[in-house]
């Protein structure tokens, strides 16, 4: 698969992960944080919590992309 084909794919797969993180209707299907005392905390706009939400509802369906397509992911760590 060239660069091209790659992104097409990539594109296409990627209009489908409203569903990973969003009800139907266009709720987020994640609305806080729960400890265990259960006390609830709604999430708040800092962009390093929402930023966590999004990698940790994505990355298994980036990880099913990469096998549906016989690609390897490769993680790097600063």
């Amino acid at each position: 698969m060239d660069r091209k084909q790659f992104l097409a794919v990539l594109q296409a797969e990627v209009a489908t992960f409203n569903s990973a993180v969003s009800t139907p209707n266009g709720d987020w299907i994640i609305k806080g944080f729960i400890d265990i005392a259960k006390n609830i905390y709604t999430i708040s706009v800092d962009t390093k919590v929402i930023s966590k939400i999004m990698e940790l509802l994505l990355f298994p369906e980036l990880a099913r992309f990469a096998e549906k397509h016989g690609l390897k992911m490769v993680l790097l760590i600063d």
